[in-house]
């Protein structure tokens, strides 16, 4: 009997593999927003941290030069937040673009795989049904043999 053969498994195999690019790329995006947002984490831990030690030493002594390097440091910090603030925003908007392509390459593949199923079980059912005839061929041979054997 023939061997099984899905013509479209080529593409299916391109489909693969353009669907474990997409995933690296998407676990590249993910790794990429959570920095974003850990460094994002980080600058506003450093604020706060140096608000304490700036409260702390305003308690101590009050010094105008503190107070600019205070004031210099906060617009800084800000500054940097605002900034990190959009390097998430773009870091999320690479991400979901990554996940749509993503999904977009796994529902392509599941397509072929599907087909792939119903062509393999469309040759399951005609190898099954060639397989009945030649035993039901057999079983009418056997059968018109015994009955000559009989009659003999």
């Amino acid at each position: 009997m023939k061997k099984f053969h899905f013509q479209l498994s080529t593409p299916l195999r391109i489909k693969k593999l353009r669907e474990k690019i997409e995933k690296q790329k998407l676990a590249e995006a993910v790794i990429e927003k959570d920095k974003a947002e850990n460094r994002l984490v980080e600058l506003e831990l450093t604020k706060k941290s140096t608000k304490k030690r700036i409260e702390k030493k305003l308690f101590t002594s009050i010094e105008t030069r503190v107070l600019l390097d205070y004031d210099v440091f906060a617009d800084e910090m800000i500054s940097l937040i605002d900034i990190q603030k959009n390097i998430i925003n773009q870091a999320r908007e690479a991400y979901e673009k990554r996940r749509l392509s993503f999904l977009d390459h796994r529902r392509e593949r599941k397509i072929y795989e599907k087909i792939k199923e119903n062509k393999y079980s469309d040759y399951n059912k005609r190898i099954n049904r060639e397989e009945q005839k030649i035993s039901d061929e057999l079983a009418n041979t056997n059968y018109s043999r015994l009955e000559r054997d009989v009659l003999k």
